[in-house]
């Protein structure tokens, strides 16, 4: 099938890539970044990059027939690019690119931070507008394409970005102290929630899937370094 993943240069965004390419699948990914995966691994010869900026619309590529979007594409940044970036830039993604004949499936890559609120403002309310305006896909996608449409509000995942909490001890004690299953889930076992979601899946849609390891919420709202 036709793959199109935004955020594919590094984290989730790029083991999803790496997954359906070595599933068999054509793969087009966009980032802001360069290709981190041209000439990797035999199958990467079925991707293609493109250096665009989801949250304006005119840099993004015209491409056809895509069947599975996986939009991931975000920052974490506590201003209101977050809002522009993950919510507006989301929804250009998907508008320029989900609705069409050739659609099967269609994921929002969330956070548990739209669930249980903690995390920067601005970054909460871009995540939870995600988990709404997926519903309203949802419903869009059955009735002209009988298509799906799902999230996934992933809790810490261990990536390059949450480096700084990864390597700090007391704040990694602290997030363990409100995460039952005292881990965090690696881009690879993310990646495998994204391909059964969109691959495997015909039939579940609409819903907002938590995997968090059972985070709670924390009354720090948010761990990070000072």
């Amino acid at each position: 099938m036709k793959v199109l993943i935004t955020g594919t240069s590094c984290g989730i965004g790029r083991a999803s890539a790496v997954k359906f390419l070595k599933e068999g699948h054509t793969v087009f990914g966009i980032d802001l970044k360069p290709d981190s995966l041209g000439g990797t691994f035999p199958e990467a010869k079925n991707y293609t990059h493109f250096k665009a900026d989801i949250s304006r619309k005119e840099t993004l590529p015209e491409l056809e027939d895509i069947e599975i979007l996986v939009n991931n594409a975000g920052i974490q940044s506590g201003t209101e690019k977050d809002i522009q970036v993950n919510l507006f830039g989301t929804m250009n993604v998907t508008e320029k690119y989900a609705f069409q004949k050739s659609i099967k499936s269609v994921l929002f890559i969330s956070s548990v931070s739209a669930v249980t609120g903690n995390e920067f403002p601005e970054y909460v309310a871009s995540k939870a507008g995600i988990n709404g305006y997926m519903k309203n896909c949802a419903i869009r996608l059955a009735n002209a394409f009988r298509a799906t449409a799902n999230s996934l509000c992933f809790g810490g995942v261990s990536t390059e970005l949450n480096k700084p909490v990864l390597e700090n001890p007391k704040l990694w004690e602290k997030i363990m102290e409100v995460t039952p299953l005292k881990k965090w889930i690696s881009a690879e076992e993310a990646a495998e929630w994204c391909y059964f979601l969109t691959v495997t899946n015909t039939f579940c849609t609409g819903q907002e899937i938590n995997v968090s390891g059972g985070e709670r919420n924390c009354a720090d709202l948010f761990v990070w370094p000072d």
